[in-house]
């Protein structure tokens, strides 16, 4: 509960205070738009395409016959001329989409650097996405549009009379689809409404309230924020790690680059690990060769953050593919990152869930900081209210 103070000590003559207008926490209903589903990917087509002027398809031909090299060019459109269109094939959570992409590449062909014809190639591409698209959403409500649009041409294939010449043009286009639905929601929100239209005129008749029921949101979008956010920078660090399920003890030195939770999005985060064994002679008495313990590991997913806030620090889990002896393991991750002292610990598990590596806590830079989530405020909120 807000406090409001009055005004302190003695005026001669007593002023009047300027009225405060408070702009307090309250429960509204907006209309928007909600976004069901969001996804961004990209994509490379290759179309072979004919030269649509007739004096320049006979220049070309007449040209490779002869063994003279024709160049090409090829300028990508903009990513607003580029036209898509979505058709649901199937509903459900999730269901299937399909999508056509028409691009307009401009294409320029030259014999010996001179220019001898330009024109226009459009493209069409299709594409299957699964999305949520519950019952009650529509085609219209599919926004896709393109983001980047790039192209690459090499030298003309002779095709078949009377096609002449074929140009490959290879387009990259990178794509950002949204299924949005109009929804009214309640909030929390800070501006003024008029009054409610609760002036009742009596008769008789009752408004069925089905017609407010909304398509219901998919499971798995959006997805939660991240409870707090870290990076760590470890180069060549000392590592006393143990490997095997017989704990075999060996030296070396540990490189992570690690950015988690960055913009508190677990979507936003990847990392980086190496080991290097530094051990010349094993761990027994005799100067026997001991096998190099040495290997990468490549993350395939981060499936999921832990954090403790109270000691500042945050764990990873997922899977990767270790490279080991020069042959690829599937393992299975947990990777822990403390904020005090600064450091990190990497634990790699089979796939029968037994530890077979630990780095041990091992030196490193690390910021860490936490993420403010829709909790934090609802709780601030609750709490600003109870006080």
């Amino acid at each position: 509960m807000n406090k409001r103070r009055p005004i302190k000590g003695s005026q001669t003559p007593t002023p009047t205070p300027t009225p405060l207008d408070p702009n307090d926490l309250a429960p509204e209903c907006i209309k928007v738009d909600k976004v069901y589903d969001w996804v961004f990917f990209s994509n490379q087509y290759e179309n072979k395409n004919f030269i649509p002027d007739e004096h320049c398809r006979k220049e070309v031909s007449e040209a490779l016959e002869a063994g003279i090299d024709i160049d090409l060019k090829c300028f990508p459109a903009d990513p607003e001329d580029v036209e898509c269109r979505a058709k649901i094939l199937e509903h459900g959570n999730p269901g299937r989409v399909s999508i056509v992409w028409t691009v307009p590449v401009r294409v320029k062909i030259f014999k010996k650097k001179k220019k001898i014809c330009s024109f226009t190639v459009r493209t069409q591409f299709d594409d299957e996405v699964m999305l949520c698209v519950p019952e009650g959403i529509k085609d219209k409500h599919i926004h896709c549009k393109a983001t980047d649009v790039q192209c690459r041409s090499q030298g003309p294939l002779m095709g078949p009379d009377p096609f002449g010449p074929m140009i490959p043009v290879r387009v990259l286009l990178c794509k950002d689809v949204q299924v949005e639905f109009p929804v009214k929601l309640e909030v929390l929100g800070k501006f003024c409404f008029p009054r409610p239209n609760d002036i009742p005129i009596p008769n008789g008749l009752e408004c069925p309230l089905d017609a407010f029921e909304f398509p219901p949101q998919c499971d798995f979008f959006p997805v939660d924020n991240c409870e707090c956010q870290a990076t760590a920078l470890a180069r060549n660090e000392e590592t006393f790690a143990t490997f095997g399920t017989n704990g075999t003890i060996v030296t070396g030195t540990s490189t992570l680059e690690a950015e988690i939770c960055q913009e508190c999005a677990l979507a936003d985060s990847r990392f980086t690990y190496s080991f290097t064994d530094t051990d010349e002679d094993g761990n027994g008495p005799t100067p026997t060769p001991s096998p190099d313990f040495s290997f990468t590991l490549d993350p395939t997913t981060i499936e999921e953050v832990v954090c403790n806030t109270e000691v500042g620090s945050l764990s990873v889990f997922g899977e990767g593919e270790r490279s080991f002896n020069g042959t690829p393991e599937h393992v299975f991750y947990e990777l822990r990152i403390f904020s005090d002292p600064a450091g990190f610990q990497l634990i790699l598990r089979n796939t029968a869930g037994a530890v077979v590596f630990d780095s041990g806590i091992v030196d490193a830079l690390v910021r860490y900081d936490e993420c403010d989530t829709f909790a934090d405020l609802l709780n601030n909120n609750n709490g600003n209210g109870n006080g």
